[in-house]
């Protein structure tokens, strides 16, 4: 799998691609994570990072494979998918983390969010078991190679059905528990933004599965940073977004004198258990999930408070 001059140039196209994304992004988490109390008891904090080393982590084995600097073989190829691994499910978890801030049942988020992660383990292990052998030189046996040309494309449309899923699941809880039900029109706004997001999403997986024809699989998988730097910069913006239209209260009244009321209340946390409590006065990202939205609704001095 010996690198051409055109590998090369596309290498470099991708690495260009992701150190701006990746640096514009850095910079935003280092600044944000300055700001944190306990950044490392911070999920979001934690996956956040988390998924910036692992782009980086494809980046540097990929092209330290491309200068010959280190030989084909099983550690390479597993290193370069332990990183995938961890870049697909932080990049999932973030996106269900999105969910629980505005779903009425956290239970439901929790199961989705292990079964999830389950299924995700399962197409890890096929990938390593399919994936690996294909591309040793030579591979033992040809069948892994006939598998592999199958069984790549399949796992990337499965990996991105689930986040479509995850993004359409996200606009229909806002859209119908926000917006239409208590007719809280300021989040309209992020509906249209996350329907931007699942587009786009699609789009930069089908590009991934594109670029699995190159002929080298290696130039190709340079690309995986580029997409998921891109996706994690979505996801910041989300959180922001999120964070602002949950700032501010609104408060309606309808004909027959029920009012309904919503804004972010802070989550507290047992210090036992990890965490930081929640302070309205805090910045930074960790607002992203150390916030709840609380609908109340009331009449005649009765109140219901969603989570």
């Amino acid at each position: 799998m010996a690198a051409s001059v055109a590998d090369f140039k596309l290498a470099g196209v991708a690495a260009g691609f992701t150190l701006g994304f990746g640096f514009l992004t850095t910079w935003q988490v280092i600044k944000q994570t300055a700001s944190h109390p306990r950044p490392h008891r911070s999920p979001f904090i934690v996956m956040v990072w988390g998924e910036i080393l692992a782009n980086i982590g494809i980046g540097v084995v990929g092209w330290l494979f491309l200068e010959r600097i280190i030989p084909l073989g099983i550690p390479v190829l597993c290193s370069l998918l332990g990183f995938w691994v961890f870049e697909i499910h932080f990049l999932i978890q973030i996106v269900i983390n999105r969910i629980m801030v505005v779903a009425e049942k956290r239970r439901q988020v929790v199961i989705v969010r292990w079964s999830v992660a389950a299924f995700l383990t399962l197409i890890n292990i096929a990938v390593f078991c399919i994936w690996v052998p294909a591309h040793l030189d030579p591979p033992p046996s040809e069948q892994y190679v006939i598998a592999n040309r199958y069984w790549d494309r399949t796992s990337k449309i499965l990996i991105l059905l689930v986040d479509a899923a995850l993004n359409i699941w996200f606009v229909l809880v806002v859209q119908h528990r926000l917006v239409k039900h208590h007719g809280l029109s300021k989040y309209t706004p992020l509906v249209r933004f996350n329907i931007f997001l699942i587009f786009l999403s699609i789009g930069l997986d089908a590009l991934l599965i594109g670029l699995m024809s190159l002929q080298n699989q290696l130039v190709y998988i340079q690309f995986h940073p580029v997409v998921y730097m891109v996706k994690l910069n979505i996801e910041l913006a989300m959180a922001e977004l999120l964070k602002e239209a949950a700032r501010l209260p609104v408060v309606s009244y309808s004909d027959n004198g029920v009012y309904t009321r919503c804004f972010a209340s802070p989550i507290q946390h047992d210090p036992g258990q990890g965490g930081c409590i929640g302070n309205n006065s805090k910045e930074g990202i960790h607002k992203a999930i150390d916030f709840k939205i609380c609908i109340e609704e009331a009449k005649e001095r009765t109140v219901q408070e969603v989570v």
